[in-house]
């Protein structure tokens, strides 16, 4: 065999050849990251075994050409292969048989490492003897198969731990994050850093300059412990190094571990579970039975309802950031606001600095976009300044970002109660009160003071439609609505909300600045409540009847919370202001007022002064600004009084949802959404809807829509009007 018989092998992995060093590069032309197929992975089989038959091989090198992508794991669509136990058994089986060969090579295998190198690719980087990577920005490794309700399947859980120790391999593992490069050779992850374009030689050169490996020098022991160098071993933890490498140190990590995950999946997802499992016993044994035990875990978690969900989201997520806008539109609304703001050649108008204005600024600033904060007077501009700052002040606190970097983001916020210091703007944002007069007189001072007359007015109001904002422009077709949620450097979703007449510019530049500012996006149409706030009414105000009828403030929380949803309805209204909360009902009862039934109680509660967090004074007492217990003195505005009767939790939990569901399938009839993925993305993002359950709309299939139906005409029968099916429901396609 001659090196020309693997030259340029396929259209993905190309190998060359350097100084008898086999390079293996990596870049799938035909899609935006390179992803490990079936496809993909034969043939890296067949080029490894070619390469290692190669009498004058004295090296192996995989890399990626693709600039800033080295591996970014297994293509998404394996998993619709895997519909038993047994085939994700064996899927994982395979990838750990490719990846074995890069382990066991008898010559220096080198994983160069530029981009990022996530899932199966990061799996790859592990069996290999080497790794290096660049200092390239775009450089980011991680184990994220977590958030697909999976375990790493390529040998994660068992090579990780081996090179980096237990319980670092565990954080990365269980939390799917990403680390930069300076964070991977801390960790031992890699053994070096080097520029992008130093990155191929220097492989080349380890393959070169290295020992042949024997038995005992491969991936078979406990690596991190292994590959020390003599200089490495005063800066051992003992302490750790005793804890990781005898069966009851692990079992206390494994108790540790089990207390952490409890708590914050709450026995929902079972994925941290079993890549726990797989671990904690996998390191105690020889890797290849390590290897078994993983494949078989992996397999468990392929078939679960969860994973799907959770696949599901990914798929959304992944098809929600293209522009869905015309091309020309797209090109008009980059060349007029979008450039301009990257460039830093103009900023952001932010009208309104309170919660929501200091938060949009805050992320604005955060992405390197500059922005003019503007309120009425100097001391709410001020509070507003205070908020960015204490944001960037806490990441600097964490070691997050530098002084340097703090006093820069900074210095992008322009506070300001002058009008004039807007003109130059291409997008005004507002999120000032919820009037519409407050909204009407700011849009026509913003035309008179802004001096491109194709400015776009981008509306955060929560339930004005935005059609009626509109109205009192000269240009409606640049009016559009731009939803955030609180706190919005925290919350991802935006909700992109366009009229009959709102322009695809304007849309489309409403829709790349979300998409600069890292947000998950969805469009609507215009309503009152639009999508988001429109279900999120009826649910809270189904809290609240159920609240009337007798049951317990704690039983409605509960009850909820044991379904799946972060935090209990009452306790939502707390925290979003009871006043806010009952003038956004109010308003779209003008519009459902044949369905969205509002208990009268709730107007002599608001009588009180009770507004919930913001006040100290709510459904719940608050000590020191923590939530503390219910306030049992708000049963006196209630026809029951104290007298709070025993309700059943799922009685509860199902009265609030499937009004929730309802209402979405409603906002799908009448064309507010698209789709039944913008509902589910919606509903997740926006309002907290349980993951693992995929989405109202992925729920009720899984449900089945007939069972959705026949349970929601059951309802109607016993609740009232609200829980009509929704024509959506009885659909045939489903």
């Amino acid at each position: 065999m001659t090196n020309k018989n693997i030259q340029s092998v396929t259209k993905t992995l190309r190998a060359s050849w350097q100084d008898n060093v086999c390079i293996i590069d990596f870049h799938d032309e035909s899609k935006s990251m390179n992803a490990f197929s079936r496809e993909i992975l034969a043939d890296l089989d067949a080029i490894l075994s070619q390469a290692l038959n190669e009498q004058s091989l004295s090296g192996i090198v995989f890399t990626s050409s693709k600039p800033a992508c080295f591996a970014a794991g297994v293509d998404i669509s394996i998993f619709d292969t895997l519909t038993t136990q047994q085939a994700g058994e064996e899927a994982s089986a395979a990838l750990h048989a490719v990846f074995q060969k890069f382990a066991d090579a008898t010559v220096p295998t080198v994983a160069a490492i530029n981009g990022v190198c996530l899932g199966g690719g990061l799996e790859l980087a592990l069996a290999c003897h080497y790794r290096i990577c660049s200092s390239h920005s775009s450089t980011q490794l991680g184990l994220p198969e977590i958030q697909l309700g999976l375990l790493p399947g390529g040998g994660g859980t068992q090579r990780l731990p081996r090179v980096i120790g237990a319980a670092p391999a565990l954080d990365l593992i269980l939390t799917g994050k990403k680390i930069d490069a300076k964070k991977a050779l801390k960790l031992g992850l890699v053994s070096e850093v080097v520029p992008e374009n130093q990155l191929l030689r220097k492989a080349v050169e380890i393959c070169k300059t290295a020992k042949p490996l024997t038995g005992s020098k491969k991936q078979t022991t406990l690596g991190f412990l292994g590959q020390m160098k003599a200089a490495d071993v005063g800066s051992i933890d003992v302490q750790k190094l005793a804890l990781e490498t005898n069966p009851l140190g692990r079992a206390i990590i494994e108790r540790k571990t089990l207390e952490q995950i409890e708590k914050n999946t709450k026995g929902f997802y079972p994925a941290p579970k079993k890549a726990l499992e797989s671990l904690i016993k996998g390191i105690a044994k020889p890797l290849q039975d390590g290897l078994r035990l993983e494949s078989k875990l992996f397999g468990d978690l392929v078939v679960t309802p969860e994973s799907r969900a959770l696949i599901h989201i990914f798929r959304l997520i992944t098809a929600a950031k293209k522009n869905p806008f015309h091309s020309d539109a797209q090109r008009a609304a980059r060349e007029d606001v979008i450039d301009p703001l990257i460039a830093g050649d103009t900023a952001v108008g932010m009208v309104g600095a309170g919660l929501m204005g200091s938060g949009i600024a805050t992320v604005l600033s955060d992405k390197n976009i500059r922005c003019v904060m503007m309120d009425r007077d100097g001391a709410s501009v001020q509070r507003g300044l205070k908020s960015v700052q204490s944001y960037f002040d806490e990441r600097m606190k964490k070691r997050r970002i530098k002084r340097f970097d703090r006093d820069a983001a900074m210095g992008r916020v322009l506070p300001t109660t002058s009008p004039d210091s807007l003109s130059g703007t291409p997008i005004i944002i507002e999120a000032v009160f919820e009037d519409l007069a407050v909204k009407h007189d700011l849009l026509k001072k913003c035309e008179t003071f802004v001096k491109n007359e194709n400015f776009i007015f981008a509306s955060n109001t929560s339930s004005l439609p935005i059609s009626r904002v509109a109205a009192a422009a000269r240009k409606p077709e640049n009016v559009v609505g731009m939803h955030f949620f609180s706190p919005v450097p925290k919350m991802p979703l935006v909700e992109i909300i366009t009229t009959d007449k709102t322009s695809e510019r304007a849309a489309s530049a409403a829709f790349d600045l979300a998409a600069k500012m890292g947000k998950n996006i969805i469009v609507v149409k215009d309503g009152p409540g639009f999508y988001t706030t429109r279900i999120l009414a009826f649910l809270i105000a189904e809290a609240l009847n159920i609240l009337v009828e007798g049951a317990s403030i704690e039983a409605i929380d509960t009850a909820l919370e044991r379904f799946g949803m972060p935090v209990g309805p009452i306790t939502l209204l707390d925290e979003v202001g009871i006043d806010v909360g009952a003038h956004i009902i109010t308003v779209l009862k003008e519009a459902f007022a044949d369905r969205l039934q509002i208990p009268a109680e709730l107007d002599s509660i608001i009588a009180e002064d009770r507004k919930g967090r913001k006040n100290g004074r709510g459904f719940y007492t608050y000590a020191d600004g923590k939530k503390d217990k219910p306030d049992v003195s708000v049963y006196k505005h209630l026809k029951h009084g104290d007298d709070r009767k025993h309700m059943d939790m799922k009685e509860i939990a199902d009265r609030c949802m499937y009004v929730f569901m309802n209402e979405a399938a409603r906002c799908l009839d009448e064309g507010i959404i698209s789709s039944t993925d913008v509902g589910d993305l919606g509903a997740i993002f926006g309002l907290g809807f349980p993951p693992f359950l995929g989405g109202p709309f992925h729920h009720a299939q899984q449900l089945g829509y007939a069972r959705v139906s026949q349970t929601l005409s059951d309802m109607a029968g016993k609740y009232g009007k609200r829980f009509a099916p929704a024509a959506h429901w009885t659909k045939s396609s489903h």
